[in-house]
Order: C-alpha cells, then structure tokens, then sequence
C-alpha cells in the first residue's frame, strides 16, 4: 500500500490544465456537492447529475453543468465519478441497461467510485467493465474535500490523467493495491471508527450510572490514550452539545457500513467480537425511531439494549435506504 504525497497549499489553488477534459460526477449529497465545488474551484469543469434534480444547485451555482442520466453524463465525460448511498445505487447507475454508465461510456473511458461498497462491488463492475472495453475503480472517501483522504483500489499510475484532479481536491491519495482494496480498507476504517465510537459511549454511559459527570470524565479521558477513538463523537451527545451531534450521519449509514464490514469478515473467515456486538446494535437501531437521527442520538438506547446471542445466521443486507457514507 503506497501514500500519495500530501497536497500543498490553500484549497483550490491548484488549477487544471488549460481545456482540461469535463470530469462527470453522479451524486450530489452534501460530499458529492463538495467534490463538486472544489473541482470547479481548481479549474477542473464538472458534469453533474443526481436523481434528485434540486441536489445539483449548488454546483451548478459554482459553475457545473447538468446531464440527465448518467448514460447522457457518460457520453459526454471520460472520467465519471459515483458518490453514492451504497451497493445497489452504484450498481443501478453503473449497469441499467438504458441509463446506466456503461451504456454511454467510450471505450477506454473509466468509472470512480467514491462510494463505500464491499470489494464484491468492484470485482463484479470492475469485470463488466473490463468485458465491455472499459475501466472501473473504486476508491472511497474519508473525509469531506479538501480535506479527503482517498483510499484506490490500485497501484500507483492506475488513475491516469484524472490523479491531478483528485489531488486538487484531498489532502491524501492512497494507493491500496488492487482492485476492491480501497472499499475494503475503507470498511476497516467504519469498522474501526464505529466500534469504538460504541465503547465509548457505554463507557460513559457507565460514568453517569455511578454518579460522574460524563462530559468532565470524557475531557479526563481525552488527555489519555482513550482519545484515540470515536470518544469525541459519544462525548458530544452526553454534552448535550446538539450542534456537533447534526453534524454526524444517520443511523442507517452507519448500520450500512458495519453490514458490509460484517461481509468482509465473515468473506475472510475471520470472527469479530467487537464487529458482531456493533453491528448487532446497529440493527436493532433499525427498529427504532432513532434509524434516521444522527447516529450519536442512538447513546439514549443503550441503557435498555440486550445484545442477542451469538449466531452462525448470514448478516442481513445493509439497509436500502441508507444515505451516503460520511468522509470519515
């Protein structure tokens, strides 16, 4: 695995090259608008579709143009990025037989995805793309642009002419090493994060029940190695600081994310305790009104939540309506 060097300078400063080709971006949540912007903003021209048409304002504001599919999109772009809720949102837009991107795109033309999807993903499109004379590659997001770390499903040299124009817009690129790599490590990553985002919150849920103050424990534990961890995030809701709670993506993101690290678990025959436990809680946030809050809010749950018991059962598919995975 090789890390791109960092990109220097103000965000935005880089600017592509004089008649630089448009690059096509379908999905156009709040980090696709983002991308969106900071393309613009780097002199690199931006196509732009989602299935939402008022999702597309603001960058059509700072200068992007409009297709209305992506077959249109993939006619005109060579390069077309997917920032997408999840699997069957990639899938549809990449493959339908009569909108879809591979239907419009050029041969030798590639598709990005920025999305985050299970390495299945990118071994069924990366073979039919490969079939049809065409290239994908999947290289999820952590973090919003210009701050982006982007992790890509291949070695150094893989993304071409369009490197320039990614690093415009991150503070990292890595290279992963394969196909499917960068949605593995990326899973990692929601795996890592998201567990323990969850101890910390019964840590200090723990706290509260024996008569501390949770927010002062927390600021305690910030100045220990506990801090490594998702202990802001959990800190924030028994703050009670709602502002920063807002800022953290819906439940159903994040019961998504541990769905698919499941996948890639269970794929390596690897058992996690700390996976099944998270993900377990994920699930049965699902049935509560808490699956479209912001994440954090599910802290309130924990003091009548039972894990279920350890079972062989398959784990469920990641749920369908999930919005897109926040960077980070």
């Amino acid at each position: 695995m090789r890390r791109g060097p960092l990109v220097t300078g103000l965000p935005g400063t880089a600017q592509g090259p004089s008649g630089a080709p448009e690059i096509g971006l379908i999905g156009l949540g709040p980090m696709g608008t983002a991308l969106a912007v900071g393309l613009l903003r780097a002199g690199w021209p931006v196509r732009c579709h989602d299935a939402r048409p008022e999702a597309v304002a603001e960058a059509v504001a700072a200068g992007a143009t409009t297709a209305g599919s992506p077959r249109e999109l993939a006619t005109r772009c060579r390069w077309v990025l997917t920032f997408l809720p999840g699997p069957d949102q990639v899938h549809e837009a990449a493959l339908d037989p009569e909108r879809g991107v591979l239907a419009g795109l050029a041969p030798g033309g590639l598709l990005l995805d920025l999305s985050t999807c299970g390495p299945d993903t990118a071994e069924l499109l990366g073979a039919r793309f490969a079939a049809a004379g065409r290239r994908f590659l999947d290289c999820p997001v952590s973090r919003k642009a210009p701050d982006s770390t982007l992790l890509v499903g291949g070695a150094e040299g893989v993304l071409g002419e369009l490197e320039p124009a990614l690093r415009a817009v991150s503070r990292t690129l890595v290279h992963c090493g394969r196909l499917g790599a960068g949605y593995t490590v990326k899973l990692l990553n929601q795996h890592i994060k998201y567990a323990w985002y969850l101890a910390s919150a019964e840590a200090l849920l723990i706290a509260e029940a024996v008569g501390l103050d949770p927010a002062l424990a927390a600021e305690a534990v910030q100045e220990c190695s506990g801090a490594e961890s998702g202990l802001s995030t959990a800190a924030s809701y028994f703050r009670g600081d709602t502002a920063a709670v807002r800022t953290r993506a819906p439940a159903t993101t994040i019961a998504k994310d541990m769905a698919l690290a499941e996948r890639l678990a269970e794929s390596a025959a690897i058992h996690s305790p700390t996976l099944d436990v998270t993900a377990a809680f994920f699930r049965h946030v699902m049935d509560t009104p808490y699956r479209h809050r912001p994440y954090p809010e599910s802290s309130a749950l924990l003091p009548s939540y039972t894990a279920p018991p350890a079972s062989d059962t398959p784990s469920p598919p990641p749920p369908a309506d999930a919005p897109a995975t926040p960077a980070g």
